[in-house]
């Protein structure tokens, strides 16, 4: 590998990025936090119900980590080939809030309704798989292709979360097929447990978010040199 190679690879892969180091006792910890929580839910079900239903602490932290990410995101990777990232946060905070948990008339309400209303329309659809595909495809695939064989903790994380979702994903279809042999404790802990995922879930991608792509001089340096070529990038 050339200098040149080794700047730019070091420019979005920074070397503190490709091992966990003294960040593994945080790493640990969490996951081991994480478990406690999902046996918690595991063997209290009932008492969890209260905070796994809709509108609940559980859906209220989800929605708010994918917020939150959605506008790290659109601060720390800016322009159109990195939109989707954001986007895509935005577009899974808006599925986590439900509208009718609000008053009618209240502001919530109001706003998630119509942004309900707005993403029903097909231009609107349109113009954000192009975004969403054609982000994923111009920058996700070929980050993720370096990411996987650097290892990036960011990514890691990425893909840990995915997983949740999956099993999450998995717990729902499962508990709907199986909804008549279910009794009603199993049901609930089916329910729980699913949510809980979900929300390890939106905070795993806020921790990925975060973590990914520090600002490094040497980024700085080559976004520079990319927009005198390129005027129009953003």
């Amino acid at each position: 590998m050339s200098y040149k190679d080794e700047f730019q690879a070091g420019a979005v892969f920074p070397a503190g990025q490709v091992s966990l180091g003294p960040k593994r006792a945080v790493y640990v910890s969490v996951l081991l936090i994480a478990t406690l929580v999902l046996v918690a839910v595991s063997i209290w079900p009932v008492q969890a119900l209260a905070l796994n239903d809709e509108g609940g602490l559980f859906e209220t932290i989800s929605a708010a980590a994918l917020i939150a990410s959605g506008v790290a995101a659109l601060w720390r990777y800016p322009g159109i080939t990195r939109l989707y990232i954001a986007l895509v946060c935005l577009l899974l905070a808006e599925r986590e809030l439900e509208a009718e948990i609000y008053p009618v008339d209240s502001l919530p309400y109001w706003a998630l309704n119509g942004l309900d209303n707005l993403l029903d329309m097909t231009l609107v659809r349109i113009v954000l798989a192009v975004v969403v595909i054609g982000g994923a495809l111009w920058h996700g695939i070929p980050t993720a292709w370096q990411a996987v064989k650097r290892r990036a903790p960011y990514f890691v994380i990425f893909v840990l979360a995915g997983l949740l979702a999956v099993i999450a994903q998995l717990l729902e279809e499962v508990s709907g097929i199986y909804q008549a042999d279910l009794s009603a404790i199993m049901a609930v802990r089916f329910f729980v447990l699913e949510e809980t995922l979900e929300m390890f879930f939106s905070i795993g991608i806020l921790a990925s978010v975060l973590i990914g792509w520090p600002k490094t001089d040497a980024e700085e340096t080559l976004n520079d040199l990319d927009l005198e070529q390129q005027p129009d990038a953003r």
